[in-house]
């Protein structure tokens, strides 16, 4: 026989009971909100990261595709040593008018050996290493591919462009053929600046993800603008420049 105390205390227990099977279906829904909630700002997040960096990458095609057509031979100068960069940074860095395409592969591998990526990150894995190798050993061919072509139109300048004051007919044609080598250099340059963006393309796009590209691209930029400034500042000064180790390490 269940007294009316017993029967008190079973009600209090069923009331505990179903106070506590509701905390518990608001703390679950209060979690799945949250969830909800963060998975929604991170994928917010990953947009607009996602934005920056595309923003990024289409400045540099643009910077890279831009037409510049020689028509004298002060023009081709300007193509291949920009008047922007000091003869200290041309003979350091300069392939054909601007960064030669392995060393932004070279680059990436020198970063993920020091403090960039995270150690948690890129620097440990051998399949990266593969990876960047691999890649480093395509674009090489393909410059070497750019640079048998420009050899080959310095041989032809060198040894047939020869004009003659003394033969009016001579000299037009020589003219047509300063003209036709002025337009396979521009050609050869053209190629160049595309694999220059190909290879930023790459580490961008397959190599890395999303954040250490968003890194990448800074220390890029960064270090760019180091070595103008550091081989600007010594343009007077004979001998090599040398650039501080801790000054090419990312913020």
């Amino acid at each position: 026989m269940i007294t009316r105390e017993g029967a008190e205390e079973t009600k209090e227990i069923d009331d505990t009971s179903e106070t506590l099977k509701c905390l518990t279906l608001c703390k679950r829904d209060y979690t799945k909100r949250e969830q909800k909630a963060s998975a929604t700002r991170l994928m917010k997040a990953r947009w607009e990261l996602e934005g920056l960096i595309e923003e990024q990458l289409n400045r540099y095609e643009v910077h890279y595709n831009r037409t510049m057509v020689p028509v004298r031979l002060k023009d081709v100068a300007q193509l291949l040593m920009p008047n922007w960069a000091s003869p200290h940074e041309l003979t350091a860095f300069a392939w054909l008018g601007d960064w030669r395409p392995s060393a932004v592969l070279s680059l990436l591998h020198s970063l993920t050996h020091s403090a960039f990526p995270s150690p948690s990150s890129l620097s440990n894995s051998v399949g990266m290493e593969r990876l960047l190798s691999q890649l480093i050993n395509d674009i090489r061919i393909e410059e070497a591919v750019l640079d048998e072509e420009m050899a080959e139109i310095q041989s032809t300048c060198i040894l047939h462009l020869r004009p003659s004051p003394t033969d009016y007919w001579a000299g037009g044609l020589t003219l047509e053929s300063v003209r036709s080598e002025i337009k396979k250099i521009n050609g050869v340059i053209t190629k160049a600046h595309q694999l220059r963006f190909k290879a930023l393309k790459l580490v961008v796009k397959k190599v890395l993800a999303r954040t250490d590209a968003a890194e990448f691209l800074i220390a890029f930029m960064g270090i760019q603008e180091l070595i103008h400034e550091i081989t600007t500042q010594n343009r007077f000064t004979k001998g090599p420049v040398s650039v501080p180790v801790k000054a090419l390490a990312p913020a």
